[in-house]
C-alpha cells in the first residue's frame, strides 16, 4: 500500500469486526502465527535499516554535490576544529594554576572562594 494511505480498516488500534488489529496495511495480522510474525518483524527491521542507510547515502551525496558547487568538500563544511579553551581564572599566587571555568572546580578555586575571594578576584 502507498505511503501515507490508511488502508480499508480503521486505525484506532482496537480490533474491528474484520479481525484487523488497527494496522494500516490492510493485512490481518491475527491470521499469522507467532513465528510468522517474528519473521515478518525481522524482515521489516532489515528493510527499514537498508532504506535508512540508502537515504543517508542519498543525502550525503547531495551534500557533497552542494559543497563541490561551492568549491569545498563535505569534510571542509563539517569539520570542527577546536583549540584549547583559554583560561578564565588564574591562581593569585601561582600563575601556573589556571582554570577555564569548565568542569569541576579545582581545589585552589574552592579554597580561594572559602577564604572570601570571588571568581571576579581570580579572573584573568
Amino acid at each position: 500500500m502507498a505511503k501515507g494511505s490508511s488502508g480499508s480498516k480503521g486505525s484506532s488500534g482496537s480490533r474491528d469486526s474484520g479481525g484487523n488489529t488497527g494496522n494500516t496495511s490492510g493485512v490481518d495480522l491475527s491470521k499469522f502465527s507467532l513465528e510468522e510474525l517474528e519473521a515478518l518483524a525481522k524482515s521489516i527491521e532489515t528493510e527499514v535499516v537498508q532504506r535508512r542507510e540508502s537515504e543517508r547515502e542519498r543525502v550525503l551525496n547531495q551534500m557533497r554535490e552542494l559543497a563541490a558547487s561551492l568549491g569545498m568538500t563535505l569534510e571542509d563544511v563539517v569539520r570542527q576544529e577546536r583549540g584549547p579553551v583559554p583560561p578564565k581564572y588564574r591562581h593569585p599566587d601561582n600563575p601556573a594554576f589556571t582554570w577555564t571555568g569548565r568542569g569541576k572546580r579545582p581545589n585552589w578555586v574552592t579554597e580561594a572562594l572559602a577564604s572570601g575571594k570571588t571568581l571576579d578576584d581570580l579572573a584573568v
